[in-house]
């Protein structure tokens, strides 16, 4: 495949094959070396780079999305020149450097946005930017100088500033053409999933990579969905909100809409991995996937959310709670694609919540996923939704709890009952105690909130 794109504003062309990684692409194809590589997962921010503006994982970007993209390196800034890198110098927050050329470009795509960010908001920012030896208070220090030096207004001005690039970004070779699809919109899409059911698609890829990875095998046939307007964005319709299957979980955050109507949601979202996952990953991607461990399976299981699927031959909706027919296993026909989430909206009274727990505070895989809907009559329960994740193949709900909930006031010795209830309902495979426990403290947690 021949590959054309911007590179720290010159254009750049590349020979890769489409599923090689952008960040191999730019240290053995073209000699870029200041991005590097860490973990492979997109856990590290070793290989952090800015891409069409987004700070991202170049470990999990296909070669074949980066065509007519525009890309920031480390080599791209201006050195000595730079007023971050000179900040990073003189705050002392560089030691054997490996980690910092991510670090840098995680800061300049935070400072990018908001110019003058809080202390939280810089260890929000570079929270996926992991560092060994410098500590993270000298690095803290560097980004605060910088911003406070106006770094964050100056390079605002920049946006924008790139050369043309071909309109022929991608030629593909030899028999990749029978092998990879770039389509245009959903109908080519559509048309093309008809001919080659067995092609995977491919979107933010912050799974897929892990699981080649893992030792999964590559796909003989790909399509790239990533770029297909159709599957993007957030809007309102007549008492329901729909999000589009290829919306990221940044956008999702984000949107004001969502943070009015379903502020769980939201919040579900901030917890997806660090900024530049979450500038990848995809609501559909989480939700097709099929992981136990999977995010936003259970708060859409509770808010009743409906799969749209789309095909050559129709649209057929689905409750989400129908979507899986086991592990990593869903109802999907072969010709089929995730088109969008539909969620009805709920009414001003009621509550939603979302929890999780991992390893570690933040930045980690769930091993526990508590989320509820609730809606009280008065003082008492009247509607109200339990699900539990990353305990089961599938997401389940908690119905002892919430038939033993209907109806009655959230007094403290119901909430205690509530509490014990649903920690029988849970079945861990491992960690039996610590999961079962810590699921009806969260339960108990959310129903004294929804009390007050």
């Amino acid at each position: 495949m021949k590959l054309r794109f911007t590179l720290n504003g010159q254009e750049v062309t590349a020979e890769a094959s489409p599923l090689d990684r952008l960040l191999d692409v730019l240290r053995e194809q073209l000699g870029y070396v200041g991005t590097k590589e860490g973990c492979g997962e997109g856990e590290c921010g070793a290989c952090s780079v800015i891409l069409n503006g987004k700070l991202v994982n170049s470990c999990l970007v296909p070669a074949l999305q980066v065509r007519g993209g525009d890309v920031l390196t480390i080599e791209g800034l201006d050195g000595e020149e730079d007023a971050l890198q000179k900040a990073f110098v003189e705050e002392g927050a560089v030691q054997c450097g490996f980690c910092i050329p991510g670090m840098v470009l995680a800061a300049r795509a935070l400072l990018s946005t908001n110019p003058n960010p809080t202390r939280e908001e810089i260890k929000w920012a570079l929270a996926g930017n992991l560092c060994r030896c410098t500590g993270y208070e000298r690095i803290f220090r560097a980004v605060d100088k910088a911003a406070a030096e106006g770094y964050g207004r100056k390079i605002a001005a920049e946006k924008g500033r790139r050369d043309n690039v071909s309109e022929e970004s991608v030629k593909l070779q030899g028999s990749e053409p029978s092998r990879v699809f770039l389509p245009d919109d959903l109908e080519e899409a559509l048309e093309i999933l008809e001919r080659y059911p067995d092609v995977t698609l491919l979107s933010g890829c912050t799974d897929f990579y892990p699981d080649l990875m893992k030792g999964k095998p590559e796909p003989e046939r790909v399509m790239d969905i990533w770029n297909l307007k159709e599957l993007k964005g957030i809007k309102l319709e007549e008492g329901y909100m729909e999000i589009g299957s290829g919306t990221t979980f940044s956008e999702v955050a984000s949107s004001d809409l969502v943070k009015e109507h379903f502020p769980a949601l939201a919040y579900l979202s901030t917890l997806i991995g660090a900024v530049a996952i979450q500038n990848r990953a995809t609501i559909g991607g989480n939700l097709v996937n099929g992981s136990a461990a999977a995010d936003s399976p259970p708060l859409l299981f509770v808010l009743g959310a409906i799969a749209v699927l789309q095909s050559k031959r129709g649209v057929r909706e689905i409750p989400v709670t129908e979507l899986y027919s086991g592990y990593r296993k869903t109802v999907l026909r072969p010709d089929e694609l995730l088109k969008s989430v539909k969620i009805p909206l709920p009414s001003v009274k009621s509550r939603q919540f979302f929890y999780k727990r991992g390893s570690r505070l933040a930045l980690t895989i769930s091993r526990l996923s508590v989320a509820g809907f609730i809606e009280l009559d008065g003082e008492a329960v009247g509607d109200i939704r339990l699900a539990a994740g990353s305990m089961s193949p599938v997401p389940i709900f908690l119905t002892e709890t919430e038939k033993y909930l209907r109806g009655k006031k959230l007094t403290e010795e119901v909430i205690d009952e509530a509490r014990l209830i649903a920690s029988e309902e849970v079945s861990p495979r491992t960690s039996k105690d610590y999961r079962k426990r810590v699921t009806g403290r969260l339960i108990s947690r959310f129903l004294k909130g929804a009390r007050s």
